[in-house]
């Protein structure tokens, strides 16, 4: 486009493109004044082969840059397929803590409450061994002794 641009308004490349010399019109009508020379062929041809060069490059550029685009997706997508394996795995990790955790807390509730139970138990048995001691083993006061013995 830009290229074409160019030609129109360049009185001797309108020239060389319409075949003959030119003069522009207001209306950018190209008139036919005589048929162009050798030179303005070759330079017609240069310019023909230039814009192709040119145009060979930017298409080869353009495919050089979709082929690292392409590796590019391609790495960012493997990447993404690494991330999210880890995550799953990762997550996989943390279920089987959680469940090992959760494990571990009812073995340690079922011990202190286990605990508790033998607590309470030897408590009791020691309260009914004092009971027993005290009904057993009467200890009367000194006074009373000190009576009894006097007498």
């Amino acid at each position: 486009m830009e290229q074409s641009a160019r030609i129109q308004s360049d009185p001797v490349a309108a020239a060389a493109v319409s075949g003959a010399d030119a003069v522009r019109s207001d209306a950018n009508v190209v008139v036919l004044g005589s048929v162009p020379t050798a030179a303005k062929w070759s330079s017609l041809l240069d310019r023909v082969r230039g814009a192709a060069h040119y145009i060979r490059e930017v298409e080869d550029r353009a495919q050089d840059y979709e082929l690292r685009v392409q590796d590019l997706v391609e790495q960012v997508q493997a990447d993404l397929r690494d991330a999210d394996a880890k995550i799953r795995a990762a997550e996989q990790r943390a279920d089987a803590v959680q469940a090992q955790a959760a494990m571990l807390i009812r073995a340690s509730e079922d011990r202190a409450r286990l605990a508790e139970e033998r607590a309470a138990s030897a408590e009791e048995w020691l309260r009914r061994i004092s009971d027993t001691i005290e009904s057993e083993f009467v200890v009367e006061p000194a006074a009373r002794r000190i009576g009894v013995a006097g007498r």
